[in-house]
């Protein structure tokens, strides 16, 4: 763990509120970029921020100090926001969000770079949309490795930490996951004839 982490995790155990408010600035973006990754929504994804920070406050005498203070807050991150997910989805609340764009290959990213072509530029807008509705048909727990994964950069250990499980479990699910997508995305590809 970071020795600054430690200090202001110290601190906050002490009841320093300035401490909390530094943790908090550190870690925000981040817990906000995979909150609205997960849930598609921007308001839900600022509330989740919001519980997972109160949480973290409540929980910080729980925090052992010989392990990392960003794994343990992406833990919370997570759950809360598949948790939120999951009870969406039992109310049939449709999530919907145009602003969530994963990345494209680096091979298709590199062609639209190339040219400045308004056809391409078009392209662009349509790989995008086609990457952000598979991505989001995916089961939650296949997006959530996906999105944590591959833009969030976290290797498969750290994943498993994260969600509580093993690390051969997260290299399945991205397995599949990968699966799933290059067969969704089979038909875009194909038509582009990249």
């Amino acid at each position: 763990m970071e020795r600054i982490d430690a200090i202001l995790i110290e601190d906050v155990r002490e009841g320093d509120m300035a401490a909390l408010a530094t943790l908090v600035e550190k870690y925000k973006r981040m817990a906000y970029r995979v909150a609205v990754k997960i849930t598609k929504n921007h308001e839900d994804a600022s509330d989740v921020v919001q519980d997972a920070f109160l949480k973290t406050y409540d929980s910080i005498h729980k925090f052992r100090l010989d392990s990392s203070f960003e794994t343990w807050l992406y833990r919370i991150v997570v759950n809360l926001s598949i948790n939120l997910v999951k009870r969406q989805k039992r109310r049939g609340e449709c999530l919907l969000s145009e602003e969530i764009i994963p990345q494209a290959t680096e091979e298709v990213k590199r062609r639209i770079e190339r040219e400045n072509d308004p056809s391409i530029q078009v392209e662009k807008q349509e790989l995008r949309e086609w990457v952000t509705k598979a991505v989001d048909s995916l089961p939650l727990h296949h997006r959530t490795v996906v999105i944590l994964h591959e833009l969030e950069g976290l290797t498969h250990a750290e994943i498993a930490s994260i969600l509580n499980c093993s690390a051969s479990t997260i290299r399945t699910r991205l397995h599949y996951a990968r699966k799933r997508l290059r067969e969704l995305l089979k038909p875009y590809i194909d038509s582009t004839n990249f």
